[in-house]
């Protein structure tokens, strides 16, 4: 090795230590809560989920709230150095207590559980705090915004590149080990190398190498990599979306049939896309013509898509109401046409569209304005409407009466009710009975749960321990039963039989679940399993471990799971493990899908 390769690897060791330590001391609480990240992460990995399953919850919130704790702590830090004052240390100090004092009245008010509604808010701010942490150095007006953006992403980018080529390499270094010198070490290593690549080293590469407030760029600093992308691949690829837009809107001018749902995610994207290119070409405009052509072109011909857009989730919200999906279409295409039309009077402040993004997502998310708030509302009045029609509704309660329901307002008023199920909490639709239940569907409404398609079917699972102890005293036949309805035209779905010491004994369970039970050729016993399914479906719902139906008195003991008789010819016990199916009370009733169980026989 040379002289010059040694002093190069001097000047590594040394400025490596100083590198961390400049980082950690420009975004120490940043850097703590990836450090954090990491560990929680290892800790999850090392410990059995036995274990883990009463802490999980609380886990997933401390992990969410520390992702989203990573952006405020770099947006405050650049502030702090917009400022000039990153080098008080009783303010940084304090800033970093507040901040440790948001993230934690979120995750106790906020963030109380991982539902729908708490994650769509906590990615929202998140993205918010992104997009602030991005145009924070570049307040109140500075120019080249979109030059520095590019640079921050190349070196997330570069980063990323390192991260998997050192991941690699450690992975490579480990399976040696374990090939060649320690064939016991645990499996678990590779993925915390991973967590420790992800969380440790990246973290630190990309912050080490983050601009300075100070730090100035001119159009020349543009990454050519990426010049080259923007300028001869994105550019074209949306010139010739816009093309096939245009096609499709003349095709729904001739045939006069307006698009489904689908358009407006396509036009949504499209539009996002377009700003996007729009916003990193800008500094180009003056020196190239290809991106004066385009911008003045595409900040033109795109209002007629948007317009189509809006008619189609127009009809969308007009026919089913309002939900958190359609509410952020509709969001993110004001917004679009807003900075369409902002873009075509002014081409050179695009630090407006960052700021006035971050500010539509924190809307969204807070305020009876919200997407969750206006999506409640309007399905409530969409049930109330339908309701009122058959007069459902008394003194403010849904009450069950001699009405007669259309098969398609039972299936809005069921796809209400699975909305505020799924996505919300049923008491939130305060026509409902106090602790409603899907379950309760026909005792309150008179009709079951009901799909698109007038489909009635109401699933069910029913579901047994293994480790259940089973006294087999007085049996002296064994049959292992897993049978499944794999074709309705079939005669039977399980055969089995075994010669004993009081003869052949056949079982077999025929395509309309009928156990028949025959000994020497002789039928000595058959039963309907539909029966004892019905039984468990009448008391249970879909699921026993977590249903029980009004009226009736039966705990969810997973004993239930076990069927007995005893006929003069025969003694049976039948163990169910699983039992699957569903019920379509409008035709054929209840149907077993699939069967996984033990039955134990005594000949008499």
């Amino acid at each position: 090795m040379s002289f010059s390769s040694l002093d190069t690897w001097k000047r590594y060791l040394k400025s490596g230590p100083q590198a961390i330590s400049d980082t950690f001391q420009r975004f120490p609480v940043t850097l703590i809560l990836f450090f954090g990240l990491a560990a929680i992460i290892i800790y999850r990995i090392e410990v059995p989920y036995q274990q883990l399953k009463d802490i999980s919850d609380i886990l997933d919130r401390l992990t969410g709230v520390m992702v989203m704790g990573i952006p405020l702590s770099l947006s405050i830090a650049l502030i702090l150095e917009k400022l000039g004052k990153d080098k008080n240390i009783t303010l940084k100090i304090g800033t970093s207590i507040a901040a440790a004092a948001v993230l934690y009245l979120y995750y106790q008010f906020l963030f109380t559980s991982t539902g729908m509604v708490p994650i769509t808010r906590l990615l929202l701010i998140t993205g918010a705090m992104i997009l602030a942490f991005l145009f924070i150095p570049y307040l109140p007006k500075r120019n080249h915004f979109e030059v520095y953006v590019i640079n921050v992403i190349s070196r997330a980018a570069t980063t990323v590149f390192y991260t998997v080529v050192l991941g690699l390499g450690l992975m490579a270094i480990l399976f040696a080990i374990k090939s060649l010198l320690i064939s016991g070490m645990d499996s678990e290593i590779y993925a915390e190398t991973w967590v420790l690549a992800w969380l440790v080293f990246a973290p630190l590469h990309f912050l080490y190498s983050l601009p300075y407030i100070e730090d100035n760029f001119i159009t020349a600093d543009f990454n050519k990599v990426f010049k080259i992308m923007l300028l001869y691949i994105v550019l074209p690829v949306i010139t010739v979306y816009t093309i096939v837009l245009y096609l499709y809107f003349g095709k729904i001018i001739i045939t006069q049939v307006w698009p489904k749902g689908i358009v407006s995610y396509l036009v949504v994207s499209y539009t996002a896309a377009a700003i996007a290119a729009i916003f990193f070409v800008s500094p180009f405009r003056e020196q190239n013509k290809w991106v004066r052509i385009f911008t003045a072109s595409l900040t033109k011909l795109i209002f007629p898509l948007l317009g189509m857009m809006f008619i189609s989730i127009g009809i969308r919200i007009g026919e089913f109401g309002f939900t958190e999906n359609r509410y952020f279409i509709l969001a993110i295409g004001l917004w679009s046409t807003a900075m369409m039309i902002y873009l075509n009077f002014n081409k050179r402040n695009n630090l407006v569209l960052p700021i006035t993004l971050a500010i539509f997502a924190l809307l969204s998310v807070f305020g009876p304005w919200s997407a969750f708030e206006v999506s409640k509302m309007s399905q409530s009045n969409r049930f109330f409407q339908i309701a009122s029609k058959y007069d459902m509704i008394q003194d403010g309660i849904v009450e069950k009466g001699n009405y007669t329901v259309d098969t398609y307002d039972q299936q809005e008023i069921s796809g209400v009710l699975r909305y505020f199920d799924r996505s919300h909490e049923l008491s939130d639709l305060k026509y409902l009975p106090d602790n409603f239940t899907m379950n309760q569907m026909k005792n309150v409404f008179g009709f079951p749960e009901v799909y698109a398609g007038g489909l009635q079917n109401n699933y069910f699972g029913y579901h047994l321990e293994r480790g259940l102890p089973v006294e087999i005293t007085g049996y002296d036949v064994y049959f292992r039963l897993e049978a499944f309805r794999y074709n309705p035209d079939s005669q039977n779905i399980f055969e089995r039989e075994i010669n004993t010491q009081k003869g052949n004994v056949q079982l077999v369970l025929d395509n309309n679940n009928q156990l028949i039970i025959e000994n020497n050729n002789m039928e000595i016993y058959r039963y309907d399993l539909r029966k004892y399914v019905q039984s468990l479906y009448d008391n249970y719902g879909s699921n026993m471990s977590t249903n029980i139906k009004p009226g009736t008195t039966d705990s969810p003991d997973q004993e239930n799971m076990i069927f007995t008789d005893d006929t003069a010819n025969i003694k049976i016990k039948m163990v169910f493990y699983n039992i699957n199916g569903s019920v379509d009370e409008g035709n054929d009733g209840l149907k077993i899908d699939h069967i996984d169980g033990e039955i134990f026989l005594g000949i008499k």
